[in-house]
């Protein structure tokens, strides 16, 4: 018997069923309520980032474009204005750390690797400040290799993790529990210690040791069986591995009574749905309302059905789904969530990117042109941001299915707990048997969006975040008896001149300065008076910090590599590096970090400056400075040899070169950055200050004619040495916050200059990065670069997103003879 209902018209094409359904009731109508409610206040951002190559070696640099989405289908975010970046170490300790500004939910950066970097997995997270309201960072594992560590073996696979333990299986009944009489799939995921999928069969036994049916694991050690649990029996599984060991795993308890909700999702138009209560619990809830909730693409759609019958069978149409992962929850009547199944829906509905190249055969060395053309789902040409890698195969082997992609991390990964071995594979091999193999991941692997009892009973963390649109400073204020300043005035000065900026402070003596915009290499400083314009106040700056690191566990989204390949990979980029050190273009090799313990205290020695380098005519360090203490002045005057300092008609300490005469005040040079003359002094507390250099005469002439022919004083501050905690100063307090990151140009040398050296070899493994192309109203861009020296398969990949928040990707490869 078929009916169709009109509440599920867009999703629902039949049911063969003699249940009535119909629309929602009031209880399921509050739940889907607070679904969207919830979906509307906890607006999901997520986080991509394309690399131009899967893995590195120490002295490169980490190239890469950042996508920012907003929302269940894409778009790119307006929300958040601020990405942070994180480059992680084998330690699990962050290296380097960077802001990204974001235009429209897109940028770009980069990493520059040292030369001394020891080789190991390392990590790449980025996030917004949204993003961690929900604990959803996007975090993938590279592979670093180095020339400088010890010998790499040949042969065999990276031993990417230390393997702890023995191996581990779970079983996952279909819904989420098995039921007395009602055939079930039961999948089951087995990993090793390292937390990658392993191969295993086994057998599983009743309580009595009869046999009732065998298994095997299909792919990356997940794989299903059926069971029909018999009243009074129990299940346990006998296992074997590759290894040949063996044990054994009980089975979760069978319900006594109970209702299991299936699906089959192998059919490419449609999903088959089945409810199905045994006898026990049919003849208890006959008559009741049962009720589907479908979420998709950020909409969730219910029906509701009489338990008329034992069986409930329906199917939806998987077109009227948005692509990705799905899911179907079947509640009770009095709206609590029974069971739960994942599906993923693959519509093929991604963007379509066409790429030409002018040539089907090119010269090393040659000059390519690739032309692409853009195209949404429904045929119409479309304008969107993408980014595009260009490789060496021959030198960067990868295998595909372990890449992490724009189409499986926003579609599958990021939407799932744990980690998913070779992502790329369910996208790649369109085969049957790969999309069974997605279907068992969907029963294998917990989603992370919502869970329905927290939307129930409104059980969510608070927001603790707000989207960071700009950059903000902040601090405290207090009084030297340590009392917060309530309405004192706080003054931010850049170094370098230019506008002041003041606010007040609350009754907290919390103050803030928002909506800043600056770049990573600025320093400020911030001043503080009290409501009767006394300076006696403990400044307080709120240091940037990173969010705490999670405990590493395995790898995250990492790309696997052979030994031997990553060994042949290092020693080709060590010649590159070779090479531009002997043609001048680096400055060649960066030694290992020294520690030196003492410093040799001579009023002549070597210093290093912005402009260049020279001899200082008197250094204090520290301890000198901090033996008067006091404001910086007091400390200094009469101690630095022929340096006055003159208190000008606003107060400020200015210094002067007595004998003979400046005609003018000294510059001032604070960590590295030049301060023109006139600079108050006493700005800098005395205590942060690490040294102070006086260059006089021919030693200051470095800082040119008219600024070093007063005389300099270079001030290096501890701030480098601080530790992440507050700092705090009395008065006015130099800062240097981290400001927006400025991402490199990647080098592509152009062969059509005559005056180009050809002597100089060129052994690049990534050809062309470039991570801003934006297709025209007509879908179309274009792309030129030249080959390297290297001959054999050279590889195109392009990713990216449009308006609509369709994404896509493709690969497109060129010989080079």
């Amino acid at each position: 018997m078929k009916k169709s209902f009109l509440a599920m018209a867009l999703f629902i094409v039949s049911s063969q069923t003699i249940a009535y359904c119909q629309g929602d009731t009031t209880l399921l109508k509050n739940a889907v309520s607070k679904l969207r409610n919830h979906l509307t206040t906890h607006v999901v951002e997520k986080t991509y980032l394309q690399f131009d190559k899967p893995y590195y070696a120490a002295g490169d640099t980490i190239y890469f474009k950042a996508y920012v989405t907003m929302g269940e289908r894409h778009e790119l975010s307006n929300l958040s204005g601020v990405l942070h970046v994180d480059l992680i170490n084998t330690k699990n300790k962050i290296d380097q750390s960077i802001k990204l500004q974001l235009d429209s939910g897109i940028s770009w950066g980069d990493f520059a690797l040292p030369d001394s970097l020891p080789k190991g997995d390392y990590r790449v997270r980025a996030y917004t400040k949204w993003m961690v309201n929900e604990g959803n960072y996007f975090d993938q594992t590279i592979a670093i290799g180095s020339i400088l560590s010890n010998k790499i073996p040949e042969g065999g696979t990276l031993q990417r993790i230390p393997v702890k333990g023995k191996a581990d299986i779970q079983f996952f009944p279909e819904g989420g529990n098995m039921t007395v009489g009602i055939r079930s799939k039961v999948a089951f995921k087995a990993i090793s210690g390292n937390g990658l999928g392993i191969s295993v069969k086994g057998v599983i036994l009743d309580n009595t040791e009869k046999a009732i049916t065998t298994f095997s694991a299909t792919h990356l050690g997940m794989g299903y069986f059926y069971l029909t649990p018999e009243e009074g029996k129990t299940y346990k599984a006998r296992l074997t591995y590759a290894d040949g060991t063996e044990n054994i795993i009980d089975l979760p308890q069978p319900e006594a009574k109970g209702i299991v909700l299936s699906v089959n999702n192998d059919s490419i138009p449609k999903a088959s749905v089945r409810i199905v209560a045994n006898n026990a619990y049919y003849l208890e809830n006959h008559g009741k309302d049962y009720t589907l909730v479908i979420y998709s693409g950020g909409i969730a759609t219910s029906v509701t059905c009489r338990l008329d019958s034992p069986v409930i069978a329906m199917d939806i149409l998987k077109r009227r789904l948005h692509t990705g992962i799905a899911t179907i929850t079947l509640f009770s009547p009095s709206a609590e969530p029974l069971a739960e199944r994942l599906l993923f829906i693959q519509n093929y509905d991604q963007l379509s990117l066409n790429l030409s190249s002018d040539k089907e055969l090119y010269g090393k060395r040659e000059k390519v042109n690739i032309r692409l053309n853009a195209i949404n789902r429904a045929g119409d040409p479309t304008k969107g941001h993408f980014s595009v890698s260009v490789t060496d195969e021959s030198k960067v082997p990868v295998d595909e299915y372990n890449e992490n992609t724009i189409i499986s991390d926003l579609l599958l990964t990021s939407d799932l707990k744990g980690y998913v071995e070779q992502p790329n594979y369910y996208f790649t091999d369109t085969s049957a048997r790969a999309r069974n193999s997605l279907d068992v991941l969907m029963l294998t692997q917990g989603y992370r969006r919502f869970a329905w009892k927290q939307v129930l009973d409104n059980s969510y963390q608070p927001v603790a975040y707000q989207p960071e649109k700009t950059l903000e400073i902040s601090g405290m204020i207090k009084n030297p008896f340590g009392k917060p300043l309530n309405k004192g005035t706080v003054t931010l000065l850049p170094f370098t001149g230019g506008s002041l900026l003041s606010t007040a402070s609350d009754d907290k003596g919390i103050f803030h300065f928002s909506n800043l915009v600056f770049a990573d290499t600025t320093h400020f400083v911030l001043s503080a008076v009290n409501k009767k314009g006394l300076n006696s106040t403990k400044i307080t700056y709120f240091t940037d910090k990173p969010e705490p690191l999670i405990a590493a566990n395995y790898l995250q989204n990492p790309q696997i590599v052979t030994y031997t390949a990553m060994a042949s990979f290092v020693n080709n980029d060590k010649m590159q590096q070779d090479e531009l050190v002997k043609y001048g273009h680096i400055k060649g090799i960066m030694l290992k970090e020294v520690n030196i313990r003492d410093k040799k205290r001579d009023d002549q020695y070597r210093t290093q400056s912005l402009a260049g380098a020279g001899f200082a005519d008197q250094v204090m360090h520290a301890d000198e400075i901090e033996q008067i203490g006091g404001q910086l002045s007091t400390s200094l005057d009469g101690r630095l040899r022929g340096i006055s300092f003159i208190r000008s008609s606003n107060g400020s300490a200015v210094p002067f070169l007595r004998a003979p005469p400046g005609s003018g005040p000294m510059y001032v040079v604070v960590d590295g950055e030049v301060i023109s003359g006139g600079f108050d002094i006493n700005l800098i507390p005395s205590s942060q200050i690490e040294t102070i250099e006086v260059l006089k005469y021919a030693n200051a002439s470095i800082y040119g004619i008219d600024g070093g022919g007063n005389g300099v004083l270079v001030i290096t501050t501890k701030q480098g040495g601080l530790s992440p905690k507050d700092v705090a100063s009395i008065g006015v307090l130099p800062i240097a916050p981290r400001g927006f990151y400025k991402a490199r140009e990647f080098y592509s040398p152009k062969y059509d200059n005559i005056n180009f050296n050809s002597k100089q070899h060129d052994f690049r493994s990534t050809i062309y990065w470039k991570p801003e192309i934006i297709t025209d109203k007509d879908g179309n861009a274009s792309l030129e670069y030249y080959n390297a020296d290297g001959a054999g398969t050279y590889k195109i990949v392009i990713e990216g997103i449009d308006d609509k928040g369709n994404l896509g990707r493709q690969v497109y490869r060129y010989k080079v003879e």
